[in-house]
């Protein structure tokens, strides 16, 4: 939908039509297409969830068959299994950057970072053996070359407009409300979670950045 005439009823209208038409109504699935409908639902309701409850809808069931559907594939993986998967791409030579993995290899992604098995993926590389501060740092002079020539300061400029905030945002909210802030962060910082961690450090030091 292509309004810029947001308002309760129309967020509620466009979800129940969303609905009739079959829709993965979840919030993830939702923002990849009608980034400006979640952006309106957070606005006047609150949450994603709430607009989709205040439009009749049991979001309620909506997030139990998200986490059953996780919880089944997570179920399939395993300590040595992802370890395994994660050499595998290693010795493929493909990028194992925390964004590009969740884009190219998103069921190993999530299982890596379930609390289930090692919590971040981070973690997960580190007991494969890869040394994933390296990887950052390829990352980082990857996006300076090929992106904004400002590179960290100029994101981390933008993001000290959250800083308030900043680390009570999930990743979820920030990838609905900010969406280009949410993908450059993670090209350059490799995660959302590592991006914030970089800004909250820059500002409670900022002379040291």
């Amino acid at each position: 939908m292509s309004t810029n005439r947001w308002s309760r009823d129309v967020v509620t209208r466009e979800i129940m039509r969303l609905n009739d038409e079959g829709a993965d109504l979840r919030h993830s699935e939702v923002s990849k297409k009608q980034q400006r409908l979640v952006s309106a639902a957070i606005r006047y309701f609150g949450s994603w969830g709430d607009a989709v409850s205040a439009s009749g809808i049991d979001y309620v069931s909506i997030r139990r068959q998200s986490q059953r559907a996780r919880s089944e594939k997570v179920a399939k993986w395993g300590l040595e299994t992802i370890t395994r998967e994660i050499t595998r791409l290693v010795e493929s030579g493909e990028s194992l950057a925390a964004a590009t993995a969740r884009r190219n290899h998103s069921a190993l992604f999530s299982a890596a970072a379930s609390p289930r098995y090692f919590g971040s993926w981070r973690s997960a590389l580190t007991a494969a053996g890869v040394d994933y501060d390296n990887i950052l740092s390829n990352s980082r002079s990857s996006f300076t070359r090929t992106g904004d020539p400002r590179g960290m300061r100029t994101i981390l400029r933008r993001l000290a407009v959250l800083s308030d905030s900043i680390k009570d945002l999930s990743a979820d909210q920030v990838r609905a409300e900010y969406p280009r802030l949410f993908e450059e962060a993670e090209t350059y910082f490799g995660s959302w979670e590592e991006a914030a961690v970089a800004a909250v450090s820059r500002a409670r030091n900022p002379r040291s950045q």
